[in-house]
């Protein structure tokens, strides 16, 4: 019997338990599963693209920061602002030439001064801007641009530079000379001298061509783009300084300079910074001039 009882028992709550069973089975069949996904979603490894999503995301204001903040440059680290160094500048050439000149004067031959004293005022010259933040590579020895007159960078370029000057240049001595104006055309052209001296030559065909157009053009119109200028009042200021420079010659040459001069930094700028048509415009006109001279 107390078999049967506790059979009978165990079957009667099995019985009772039943509806309680049921009722919680259709209770956590009703509640919501939304945790369920997030729980799953949260232990899943994320997908490369995921990955890469977070990682670009992360590092955008990084690369925020680093477009807000310019590289260091060499201009930087100038101890002067662009339009007070190119003011500074300008009068140290003047006088490092002259100084140097002068000196070279006092211990070498009349003929050799010259390119000696320009080559050591040169040098000086570079080397003070190099301490002072602008290295060469800046102004003299930096990659041209792509010309605005493709024709300046054919080989022949200088050629070209050289026979538009002095097509210009000499057409009001030879326009004088056919109307019967000789005395006026005489006035217009250079006065005779004696034949140049080696060195005179070495001075005038390659030194100062290299120094004048290395500072009147590349250093000076370089520095007039940085500081903001506009390209004419830049190419005007070349014109009258590298006047200046040669003012020794009488208000002719001044007139002649000055336009040599800005016929060359227009060369200069629609080259885009190519100094080789510059110079070797340069040179063959002092070559024409000494000929010239040498022929009266």
């Amino acid at each position: 019997n107390w078999g049967h009882a506790n059979v009978a028992a165990t079957h009667s709550d099995q019985i009772c338990m039943t509806p309680i069973l049921l009722l919680l089975l259709e209770t956590s069949a009703l509640q919501p599963r939304s945790r369920l996904p997030a729980v799953r979603h949260a232990r899943e490894p994320r997908s490369a693209s995921t990955v890469r999503l977070c990682d670009r995301e992360a590092a955008a204001p990084t690369e925020a920061a680093e477009t807000a903040t310019p590289p260091a440059t060499a201009e930087s680290n100038s101890l002067l602002g662009p339009r007070e160094a190119a003011l500074a500048s300008v009068p140290l050439f003047f006088l490092l030439q002259s100084t140097t000149v002068g000196l070279a004067r006092s211990g070498l031959p009349p003929d050799l001064a010259p390119p000696v004293g320009r080559a050591a005022a040169f040098g000086l010259f570079a080397a003070v801007q190099a301490a002072s933040g602008t290295s060469v590579d800046t102004w003299l020895l930096r990659p041209a641009a792509e010309p605005e007159w493709r024709w300046l960078a054919a080989p022949w370029a200088p050629a070209a530079v050289f026979a538009a000057f002095a097509a210009a240049a000499l057409a009001p001595a030879l326009a004088c000379q056919l109307f019967g104006q000789a005395e006026v055309a005489e006035a217009l052209l250079p006065a005779g001298g004696p034949p140049p001296s080696a060195a005179r030559c070495l001075d005038v065909l390659l030194l100062a061509p290299l120094t004048e157009e290395a500072f009147f053009r590349g250093w000076l119109l370089t520095a007039s783009a940085r500081a903001g200028a506009p390209r004419a009042a830049s190419a005007a200021a070349s014109a009258a300084l590298f006047a200046l420079w040669h003012a020794g010659d009488g208000a002719g040459g001044l007139l002649a300079f000055a336009a040599l001069g800005g016929w060359l930094a227009v060369v200069y700028q629609a080259g885009g910074g190519r100094l080789a048509p510059c110079v070797g415009g340069h040179v063959l006109w002092n070559a024409l001039i000494l000929a010239l001279r040498a022929a009266r």
